[in-house]
């Protein structure tokens, strides 16, 4: 019982003559050659063709691993489709950044053609158009179509099945649904009003019905 008593204390004086040592050369460790940076890789999660960032991180090779931070990757904020990175280092000189694309949720359609948004709050460029997003229209207030998408999204509808959102100069929307139909919606909306249209588009008695007018306070307006 004694002999392993003792080789617990052993073992914990050690851990603690090690940690102190670390502690007096962290320092010189940072400034180690052992610890500059050799290799950074780009892994692109979505296959979107970031590679190419590779090369604009080369002024980070040799220099210290303990010194870099997600700051030191400032350029990526500048790629408007990239939705998210996380820098992972694997000691004691190599970096991964792992890069995710942003995903369309909208299209605004103008006179002057179209514009995508995404998911990360930011106007992004696709090779292709965006499939299964609704087409917005009545508005160029970017801000405030973003604002709209997301107080639809935290309302019961899933925006995947809506078609068009249509903007008008009274700041109010109507939303077409994917199946044809179409719901109203007052002044200034909130998620109250988005979540009774749903159960009002829903409820069996209104099945016929392809317009649903909500602009009216208390009252359910309908049109065949």
């Amino acid at each position: 019982m004694l002999q392993k008593i003792d080789k617990k204390n052993y073992i914990f004086f050690y851990l603690i003559i090690f940690l102190i040592l670390s502690s007096i050369h962290n320092s010189n460790f940072k400034h180690n050659n052992f610890f500059s940076i050799k290799k950074i890789e780009v892994i692109d999660l979505n296959n979107a063709g970031y590679y190419f960032l590779e090369n604009n991180f080369t002024d980070l090779v040799g220099s210290n691993i303990f010194a870099l931070n997600k700051n030191s990757f400032q350029l990526i904020y500048s790629i408007n489709s990239i939705k998210s990175y996380n820098i992972k280092k694997i000691y004691p000189n190599q970096v991964k950044v792992y890069l995710e694309s942003a995903v369309a949720i909208g299209v605004v359609k103008n006179s002057n053609g179209f514009i995508i948004l995404g998911d990360n709050g930011k106007i992004i460029n696709l090779e292709s158009f965006p499939k299964n997003v609704p087409e917005i229209t009545g508005t160029n207030d970017i801000e405030k179509i973003f604002q709209t998408i997301e107080i639809i999204n935290k309302s019961n509808f899933d925006i995947k099945n809506i078609k068009k959102i249509i903007f008008f100069p009274s700041k109010r929307i109507d939303i077409e649904l994917k199946n044809k139909k179409k719901i109203r919606f007052p002044i200034n909306f909130a998620i109250d009003d988005l979540n009774f249209g749903y159960r009002v588009i829903n409820d069996e008695k209104f099945n016929q019905s392809i317009t649903i007018d909500l602009r009216v306070p208390n009252k359910v307006i309908t049109y065949d």
